[in-house]
């Protein structure tokens, strides 16, 4: 691994009492220093949000509309048959190359 790699970022935060308090105790529970915990659970939190944000849900009506148009789709578009005509040109000539 690169030392450029191995560098990480240092932040230095004041706690309460209440909070620091938890730390301490929890941290001791499953047998990581107050850096690990910090840091395993700044992970966790963040990967949580990330998902949350970043999936795409999907209402009852959404789920109806999407497998009624599978089943049956509309007539494509000028733009769409333009687009597929211009993709097939493009496979065409990528693979006269070879």
């Amino acid at each position: 691994m690169s030392a450029e790699a191995q560098k990480s970022e240092g932040f230095n935060f004041r706690l309460d009492s209440t909070t620091s308090a938890l730390l301490e105790r929890a941290s001791g529970y499953i047998g990581l220093d107050k850096i690990k915990f910090i840091s395993e659970s700044i992970r966790e939190k963040a990967q949580a949000i990330i998902e949350e944000r970043e999936k795409t849900t999907f209402t009852e009506n959404d789920w109806r509309m999407f497998f009624s148009l599978l089943e049956n789709p509309p007539e494509p578009t000028e733009a769409m048959k333009d687009a597929a005509e211009a993709y097939k040109s493009l496979i065409t000539s990528s693979h006269a190359d070879d």
